[in-house]
C-alpha cells in the first residue's frame, strides 16, 4: 500500500549521508522564522506603547 523511502527512524536521521545538511537548513529555517516573529512581536509592543503614551490624557 505504502512505498516509504526509510526503513525506519534512523534512516530518516540519517539520509544516505546528507541528513546533517538538510536537518541543519530545516533547523536554520525554523530559527528564522522563530526570530522574525519575535523581532516583529517587539517592534508591535513598542509602537502599542508610543500609542498608548501619546493618546494619554494631559
Amino acid at each position: 500500500m505504502f512505498n516509504l523511502a526509510f526503513d525506519n527512524f534512523n534512516d530518516i536521521l540519517y539520509m544516505q549521508g546528507h541528513g546533517i545538511y538538510v536537518w541543519s537548513v530545516y533547523l536554520i529555517g525554523i530559527l528564522m522564522i522563530a526570530t522574525s516573529f519575535l523581532i516583529a512581536n517587539k517592534r508591535i509592543k513598542a509602537i502599542q506603547k508610543k500609542i498608548k503614551i501619546s493618546n494619554a490624557p494631559s
